[in-house]
């Protein structure tokens, strides 16, 4: 009784035990991925792997409970643990190592490239200078053969703009935050039309799609147990749920396209078969007889091995003179006769090409070449009786079908009163690869070249005008200053003009006096809008100048404003040194020339640069120290060359800066008082627009740059080189 109640009690616990065991919980991870799985607008999981998993879990009594995420928190909830299951993912032998796949493909996929509207892109070059928008950590992105790899590899400019779903990708392409966007097929088929977007010719990284289970874990390997054979029989099956889903969502044929292709195949065969037959029946009488000229030409082709054989046996008398070169070489040699058959081969012949040394020696020549070259062999023999030697190339065809190209160096030997050929084959196939990829690659790296050029020059044109365009206000102010004076003056003639007529002075000698003064005003106002004028007036060809008088001419529009703001201005001029004291007898007082060869309003357009630098440099010491602002230009003739340089006593140029000073755009102003383009463009002027040099020294306090420029005897040296 005991044992009854002992084994009724087993029964019991067993049936518990394996009644729990078949109800297995299973988290399923899914991201926006449609149609593959996605959560649908009612806030359910759907989709042609929601489907698959469905069918499943109802036939193995699986409980589903779905967590929705983005695709990279879910791949990493996957590799945790916290979900148990994930599709669609991409299979790769990276992915392997922290996840787990079941073992039947479920569905092909890959990635395609598509295309903001109005954008045009054929191939992965064009993509070059675009912003891509991506899937973070998507396998077509950053796979081992994603697209990052793919942009590395052909050395491609991209920059990304990464998402955390697929919607982000086109409604970055859709609002203008990306140039191009990467999906894969079955998204960017099914959601293209409502983004208006292009799609492109590019495709990326085709791969396998599974479903990825957490690794190494015991209800992974049940859950795979289950799934592979479900999914196996459901793809053999041609009304599966399998199909039906794979029709609904992806628009796919099922198997039943497949057997209607083949009837109609069949019946547009037969039609052919019965030709076919009909030929046949007609053929056999030429059958017959192109069988007796067949054995004719048998017993033809029986005599000349006979020969062959002759005259092998005659070869070989004389092969010990060079069996050591003609055994040991490492490219293939083969002896041929005058009709193009072959006589003997060396080792690397039997080697490389795959044939027995008996099967090479019952073959012609043109039976190893392709079909393209089977016409010129005949030619090459008829030409190698006349010629002692000769080079040509063949392709040949191994005997497993490989195809290669050779250089082949022949020769013509005499045995015996015999003419024969011999062939060194060398095989040139890799070398001509290399060559080929050689020259694409050099043609789009001139491309790339080409194409950066141009953008640069158009680049340092528009800095050229903005340059200029911030020259102008400058000489504006300057002339704003610079007039005040004359017209004070004349103001004052005028009013004298009025006193001295009413107290009966205006004698006519006293009237031309002050005619004279007033004109001499007036022609110093018009001498600085001529300079204005011509300042801006565009250099066309280089000439010859003098460098102290265009230096004058330059600094002459900024002395005015740099006096009215009490900053002195010195001009050594080879060593005289005068200061400007807002006069019009300001000039140099040494009669000494000295020539430069360049354009000469480019070249007052680096001066005024400097010099209007050196302003703000004192001016920003004077507020912090109580110096006296001092700027000094000068010119200093060397053997072979000319130097200009302006210093001054102002703040000077940090040390953390002092190598960037000279990069466009970059500036130590505060904002709105520098455009960083000043110094960049005369930079340009002196170094490549006049062949010289442009550098600065440190003078604490303070700062010196130096023009330095070759020097020209005098205006005839315009024909140097």
């Amino acid at each position: 009784m005991k044992n009854l109640k002992a084994l009724f009690l087993f029964l019991f616990i067993l049936l518990t035990t394996t009644t729990w065991a078949e109800q297995l919980n299973i988290k399923v991870g899914v991201y926006q991925n449609y149609p593959l799985m996605f959560k649908a607008d009612n806030g359910q999981p759907s989709g042609l792997g929601y489907d698959i998993l469905s069918q499943v879990a109802e036939k193995e009594n699986w409980n589903l409970e779905f967590v929705f995420g983005v695709w990279s928190d879910m791949f990493k909830m996957l590799q945790t643990g916290e979900v148990d299951i994930m599709f669609p993912v991409g299979f790769s032998l990276e992915r392997t190592e922290v996840v787990q796949y079941n073992s039947e493909n479920v569905l092909s996929n890959w990635g395609e490239i598509y295309l903001r509207h109005g954008v045009r892109a054929n191939t992965i070059l064009d993509l070059d200078g675009m912003t891509l928008a991506v899937l973070k950590d998507d396998i077509y992105f950053a796979g081992k053969y994603g697209m990052k790899y793919l942009a590395d590899a052909f050395n491609i400019d991209l920059k990304y703009y990464v998402c955390d779903n697929y919607t982000d990708v086109l409604d970055a392409l859709y609002h203008g935050y990306a140039d191009a966007g990467l999906t894969n097929r079955f998204f960017g088929l099914t959601n293209s039309i409502k983004y208006n977007i292009e799609k492109s010719t590019i495709l990326v990284h085709p791969v396998e799609v599974r479903f990825a289970l957490k690794k190494d874990s015991e209800k992974s390997f049940k859950i795979i147990s289950a799934l592979d054979p479900y999914i196996q029989e459901m793809k053999h099956q041609e009304n599966s749920a399998y199909y039906h889903s794979y029709q609904k969502w992806v628009g796919g044929a099922t198997k039943g396209t497949y057997f209607k292709t083949i009837k109609i195949v069949v019946a547009v065969l037969l039609v052919p078969v019965l030709l076919i037959i009909v030929l046949l029946m007609l053929m056999r009488s030429e059958i017959r007889r192109k069988t007796k000229e067949l054995i004719e030409k048998n017993y033809e082709l029986k005599n000349e091995i006979e020969e062959r054989e002759k005259i092998q046996t005659e070869l070989r008398e004389s092969q010990e003179k060079y069996s050591n070169l003609f055994n040991t070489s490492y490219n293939p040699i083969a002896i041929i006769s005058e009709e193009g058959s072959i006589v003997d081969v060396n080792g690397e012949m039997v080697s490389q090409f795959g044939y027995e040394r008996e099967e090479l020696l019952k073959m012609f020549l043109e039976m190893l070449v392709t079909k393209d070259y089977v016409h010129r062999v005949q030619e090459i023999i008829n030409k190698m009786v006349k010629t002692k030697k000769w080079s040509f190339d063949l392709d040949f065809v191994k005997s497993w079908g490989d195809v290669f190209n050779a250089e082949i160096s022949a020769s013509r030997l005499e045995v015996s009163g015999q003419t024969f050929i011999q062939l060194v084959i060398m095989d040139v196939t890799s070398r001509k690869k290399a060559s080929e990829l050689l020259n694409r690659r050099q043609e789009y790296l001139e491309n790339k070249v080409e194409q950066e050029v141009h953008r640069r020059r158009q680049n340092e044109r528009l800095m050229m005008q903005q340059s200029k365009m911030a020259a102008m206000g400058q000489m504006m102010s300057a002339i704003a200053h610079q007039w005040r004076q004359p017209l004070n003056t004349i103001a004052i003639y005028i009013q004298d003009f009025e006193d001295s007529y009413k107290h009966n002075e205006l004698s006519e000698s006293y009237l031309k006096e002050l005619v004279g003064l007033s004109m001499k005003q007036i022609n110093f106002m018009s001498k600085t809008i001529d300079d204005f004028k011509n300042f801006f007036k565009p250099d066309k060809d280089e000439i010859v100048f003098e460098v102290c008088r265009e230096t004058l001419s330059a600094i002459t529009l900024l002395g005015v404003q740099l006096v009215r703001n009490n900053i002195t201005l010195i001009l050594n001029c080879h060593g005289k040194q005068v200061v400007f004291n807002n006069t019009e007898e300001f000039g140099c007082q040494n009669d000494r020339c000295t020539f430069i060869k360049g354009f000469p309003n480019e070249y007052k357009q680096v001066l005024l640069n400097l010099v209007q630098n050196a302003k703000d440099a004192v001016e920003e010491r004077r507020e912090e120290f109580a110096t006296d602002p001092l700027i000094e230009v000068g010119v200093i003739e060397l053997d072979s060359s000319v130097q200009i340089y302006v210093s001054d006593n102002g703040s000077g140029i940090p040390a953390d800066v002092a190598d960037r000073i000279f990069e466009p755009y970059f500036t130590t102003k505060e904002e709105g008082k520098g455009t960083g383009v000043g110094l960049y463009m005369s930079k340009i002027i002196i170094e490549q627009n006049m062949k010289g040099r442009l550098y600065f020294e440190d003078l604490n306090p303070g700062t010196k740059f130096i023009v330095e420029l070759r020097k020209y005897t005098d205006p005839a040296s315009l024909t140097d080189k």
